[in-house]
């Protein structure tokens, strides 16, 4: 036991791939495991997609740059924010 107060998973996928894997591993875990918020996000241009759209399948939050991203594939926040806002609408 890691004893986490929320637990966050941050990966390099090799490939477009290995981010669906992330995902679907995501929705297993919110779904079957777990006890308390998660946090997930695949890094880089190819796991772009999961920091986008982590919400949908059960991570609890994504980060954004406020200035110079801090992490691979990490985007600014008001870009982040146009986007979120966009599937919380749809």
């Amino acid at each position: 036991s890691f004893d986490a107060d929320i637990p966050k998973i941050a990966l390099m996928p090799q490939s477009t791939s290995d981010v669906l894997t992330l995902l679907t591993a995501t929705l297993e875990m919110q779904e079957q495991y777990a006890d308390r918020p998660i946090i997930t996000m695949s890094m880089a241009k190819t796991g772009v997609i999961s920091r986008l759209a982590g919400e949908v399948f059960g991570s609890a939050a994504t980060f954004g740059a406020v200035k110079k991203a801090s992490a691979p594939g990490q985007i600014s926040v008001n870009d982040l924010r146009t986007v979120l806002t966009i599937l919380h609408q749809a």
